[in-house]
């Protein structure tokens, strides 16, 4: 019993050692393990499920105890932002600072080359809570700019393949995916067709070798079924908010690029 005891407050003492960062999304949880590997202790605001997710006061109560808080400038993040600012002093940081955006969009993370901006801007802050290991941080750092470099290129070898690049789309999570690599999508709104918006669908999608539309993977699944019923396109799902980013970025392409040869 005393082992036991003992062995629990090591791993709290170890935890409380460790430099302390909280998050808006998973992706910046990626981003911190790559550099800092086990040195730093990281918290997400938000799962994979983030439109639908709504996090407890317990949750907020955890995310407070970091010194910093790095943000993705997200519509749903506003009100937690309040919540953590009202019960601590942490410091929100924005490393979205300085990109440039499409509209107002927020998802810019799907696009390689700006995700690369974002990754520098979370090293620079992980720079500032521990700068004791900074050539560790910095070798890490090297190492995944040159990954995410190399998974530009190899998205765009992929996609140059592709016999279409006019895909549907029912949301803005894939915008600057499609900018970057030249792929035209065609919103559609999350309704059920009628009639008409059946036929102009499949007449548009015939006239211009449409055969597939992007969803999350949230989204309602009568939508999703009604939609690809009528509309002769397969449905792609893909969540831009899973941790992975590099994984979810390779199964997109493929399932972008599987389906158009």
């Amino acid at each position: 019993m005393k082992k036991i005891i003992i062995l629990f407050f090591l791993s709290i003492s170890i935890l409380a050692a460790k430099p302390r960062v909280s998050v808006s999304i998973l992706p910046l949880e990626y981003i911190i393990e790559k550099i800092t590997l086990n040195k730093f202790y990281h918290m997400s605001l938000f799962d994979e499920n983030y439109l639908n997710e709504f996090p407890s006061k317990k949750k907020i109560r955890k995310l407070s105890y970091s010194p910093i808080f790095l943000s993705m400038n997200l519509p749903r993040e506003k009100k937690y932002i309040k919540d953590l600012q009202a019960i601590s002093n942490i410091k929100i940081v924005d490393v979205t600072k300085g990109i440039n955006k499409i509209d107002n969009n927020p998802y810019i993370w799907m696009d390689p080359i700006i995700f690369r901006k974002i990754v520098l801007n979370v090293y620079d802050q992980i720079l500032k809570l521990d700068r004791e290991h900074k050539n560790f941080y910095e070798n890490n750092l090297n190492k995944l700019l040159k990954n995410i470099d190399e998974i530009f290129l190899v998205v765009r070898k992929q996609l140059n393949n592709a016999k279409s690049y006019n895909f549907y789309a029912f949301d803005k999570y894939w915008d600057y995916y499609a900018k970057r690599y030249r792929i035209n999508l065609i919103k559609k709104e999350k309704h059920k067709l009628n009639a008409k918006e059946i036929y102009e669908t499949i007449i548009f999608a015939r006239e211009n070798n449409i055969n597939k539309t992007l969803v999350d993977e949230y989204d309602s699944k009568k939508i999703i079924s009604f939609f690809a019923q009528n509309s002769e396109t397969k449905i792609i799902k893909n969540n831009i908010f899973k941790k992975n980013w590099q994984s979810n970025i390779f199964i997109l392409t493929q399932k972008i690029s599987e389906e158009n040869n």
